[in-house]
């Protein structure tokens, strides 16, 4: 169809103006310099949201409304970037979806009050963070997971606004650390768990290495003095020819060199946070920021780990609560296997009212061969029960428990769990999670991967945010 429009044409008679003639206009109908009018143009926008480029082309031209896919996908980004939402946005939730898995991250922003994305980012920023929620000085709370650079661009770009930790994610780095624990105790199964040092965070490995090491020394020395050469030495322990011969030549085991300070360490930054812990700077987050201007390389936890020790020097001088000395492998009664790490760890965190009866045996078995598992089952439980609850306060003294426990894993749980306690509190307490954000994500997989080469993110975000 062909729509011939007979217009009204006017001009201009002020000098000052640099267009003299002009046409009526009729925006109802059809846009300037427009091929279409804008009710085929608001057809286009709908196919291209709902079906992408290539499918809306095939479908329009069989409604006789024959459009290519790029003039599909231009007329829906063009549309999207001119018109923006007008509503005030109060609750938002923010988590971050992959590019690419292990590599590069986005960010998407959920309204969680009406249930709709509202911005899509191509990066995993704190400075993008907080660009956007200054733009949005409305926003009252914000739900996000426990990824520190969201945080501080919480706190940067709406300092108002009360942070809530998603429950979700929480129960999740609770189970991770059980998983952990209990790696940890299948590789040293039937050895002592007494700290290697005193103070030491994790010392069932490093004393496990130490031990390894020093049989392979005493080993060096039976075959020596039995008249072996270092050749043959060498080839019979695995140990390289050089350390053979320097373990032969001093006669002892000779402690190890450390490692050369790299801007990958704080300790390479050491008289400076001195200086800043001598004048009263003391927060970790803060004293990391000064510390990435100047070139360091290295994680808020590292820097964390060497704070920890100026805080409590006296730790350092305690002997610390040790969890029972001996821990065995937890065989399945069914199937006589070794109950894995991810297995033990997803029933510790399930409740007995919910358990099967194999599952039941198997947590019976693990209790039996690992008495940390009883202790991290009892915590494991009480913090599913707070977070269930609307009693913040007893998260204080769960943390006290958990940092008491004798298990390094729960006890690093506990730690890191103490630097986000208002969010964490606020879990408690507030309704909000991050599961609108996290369905939003497994949409945006699904449009990714359907779109293939062609889902850059301003398509992305035109075919996530809906049309007004």
């Amino acid at each position: 169809m062909v729509l011939k429009l007979r217009l009204g044409r006017w001009r201009c008679h002020n000098d000052q103006c640099m267009r003299k003639t002009f046409v009526e206009r009729l925006p109802s109908i059809v846009a300037p310099f427009a091929r279409r009018t804008s009710r085929v143009a608001e057809l286009v926008r709908l196919f291209c949201h709902a079906a992408g480029g290539r499918v809306s082309e095939r479908l329009l031209a069989r409604l006789a409304m024959g459009v290519s896919d790029n003039t599909i996908l231009r007329h829906l980004k063009n549309y999207v970037r001119k018109v923006g939402d007008a509503q005030p946005i109060r609750i938002v939730g923010i988590d971050d979806w992959c590019w690419r898995r292990g590599d590069s991250y986005g960010t998407i922003i959920v309204d969680l009050e009406r249930r709709k994305v509202v911005e899509v980012q191509p990066k995993r920023s704190m400075e993008e963070t907080a660009k956007w929620l200054r733009q949005h000085p409305e926003v009252e709370i914000v739900s996000r997971d426990r990824c520190g650079l969201y945080a501080q661009g919480v706190r940067d770009g709406a300092p108002q606004a009360k942070q809530v930790a998603d429950r979700f994610h929480l129960l999740q780095n609770l189970r991770e650390a059980i998983e952990q624990q209990m790696t940890d105790l299948g590789q040293f199964a039937g050895r002592s768990l007494l700290p290697a040092e005193v103070g030491d965070l994790n010392p069932a490995p490093r004393q496990a290495r130490r031990e390894t090491r020093k049989s392979a020394f005493d080993r060096v020395q039976a075959l020596h003095l039995a008249g072996k050469s270092s050749r043959h030495i060498a080839a019979q322990t695995g140990t390289g020819w050089s350390t053979v011969v320097k373990w032969i030549r001093s006669g002892c085991l000779p402690d190890r060199r450390p490692a050369a300070l790299t801007p990958s360490s704080p300790s390479y930054f050491q008289e400076f946070l001195l200086r800043q812990w001598e004048a009263g700077n003391r927060l970790g987050r803060h004293l990391f920021h000064d510390l990435k201007h100047r070139s360091y390389t290295g994680s808020l936890s590292h820097l964390h780990r060497l704070l920890a020790k100026w805080r409590h020097p006296d730790r350092e001088e305690e002997i610390k609560v040790a969890i029972p000395a001996e821990e065995s492998r937890a065989l399945d009664p069914a199937t006589g296997w070794q109950i894995s790490p991810l297995v033990a760890g997803a029933l510790c965190m399930k409740p007995s009212k919910m358990l099967t009866p194999a599952q039941a045996v198997k947590v019976s078995a693990l209790k039996e061969a690992s008495p940390s598992f009883v202790i991290m089952r009892q915590l494991a439980m009480r913090f599913r029960g707070i977070l269930r609850g609307a009693d913040p306060d007893k998260l204080d003294q769960w943390l006290d428990d958990a940092q008491s426990s004798g298990v390094s894993s729960i006890e690093r749980f506990a730690r890191v769990l103490r630097r986000d306690i208002d969010a964490v509190k606020n879990a408690i307490t507030e309704p909000w999670s991050n599961g609108q954000a996290e369905g939003q994500i497994n949409r945006l997989k699904t449009l990714k991967r359907a779109m293939y080469g062609r889902a850059g993110v301003e398509l992305l975000r035109a075919r996530l945010l809906p049309l007004p």
